[in-house]
């Protein structure tokens, strides 16, 4: 019989036991912990729990059917994945490309466990990129009415079968009832400056302020702009002597990486919500 690699993604009231409950019904229905991680955020009394695992096919049902009778006796949040899954994502952008180009290559390199479906933009200028990684492209202008826009988004991704979004700097706002669509499936990208150095060429705005650190910010998209669940933060110190062109060459390395990371982090099933609160195991 085949192996199964599946992720389990666990959330309830934190109590005795539920470690060793958890482990001991995943041992007994065959399967075997290849990675467990867990985590007690006392100030809510929220116990999550993400268990990697291996076991034969017939073993799935057995975990599915244990989970389901804990549902009610321990309050519990429960989602199974099979973890050889790989997660359709579009990649939408504008006229910037170094966070489309560090996905398609991560992706390349195997960093990320996905399929790339399409390249959506408002601009022409991603679509070389799109040619030579072998990606559709899709012009969606953004001087067409916002709910014709957004209905081109969904059949586009609707008939490539996409799961998720990636904003890789596509700089333009998605409506309410767009990012309900998709809640917590679209991630975005900004620059760490907001809200200080909101508008039009934020790192003039920080170079002219003695910044010291920049950083970036991925998120999930929500109606909220720039304001949804944070997946991940990175920061870089930078130098008094450094001019605004260094400044924009080093913010954009950082948000590539912060990027990066927070896909790979949600690809991975790593990423728990509470309340618009989001923690990393």
């Amino acid at each position: 019989m085949s192996s199964k690699k599946i992720i389990l993604q666990i959330s309830c009231p934190d109590k005795s036991g539920l470690i060793a409950a958890f482990t001991q019904g995943i041992a007994q229905s065959g399967a075997n912990i290849l990675d467990l991680t867990q985590h007690t955020a006392k100030d809510i009394n929220k116990f999550f729990m993400r268990a990697f695992v291996e076991c034969e096919a017939d073993a799935v049902p057995k975990i599915k059917e244990l989970f389901s009778r804990m549902e009610n006796e321990k309050s519990l949040q429960w989602q199974l994945y099979d973890a050889q899954h790989k997660t359709k994502l579009a990649l939408f952008g504008s006229t910037t490309n170094h966070c489309i180009y560090e996905l398609l290559l991560s992706h390349e390199d195997g960093v990320l466990p996905c399929e790339f479906t399409c390249i959506v933009s408002n601009h022409t200028a991603l679509e070389p990129i799109a040619r030579a990684f072998n990606l559709p492209f899709f012009l969606v202008p953004s001087d067409i009415p916002k709910p014709l826009q957004e209905e081109k988004f969904n059949d586009i991704l609707r008939a490539s079968q996409t799961e998720g979004v990636v904003l890789a700097r596509y700089m333009q706002i998605l409506s309410e009832k767009f990012t309900d669509k998709w809640k917590y499936r679209i991630i975005n990208i900004h620059h760490g400056f907001l809200p200080a150095f909101k508008g039009a060429k934020p790192y003039h705005q920080a170079w002219a302020k003695g910044v010291k650190l920049i950083g970036a910010t991925a998120h999930f998209a929500t109606a909220d702009l720039d304001q949804g669940p944070i997946i991940w933060q990175s920061v870089q110190q930078v130098a008094d002597t450094g001019s605004i062109e260094q400044f924009i060459q080093i913010g954009k390395e950082v948000e590539k990486r912060t990027l990066l990371n927070a896909v790979k982090l949600y690809l991975e099933r790593r990423v728990f919500l509470y309340d618009e609160r989001t923690f990393i195991l």
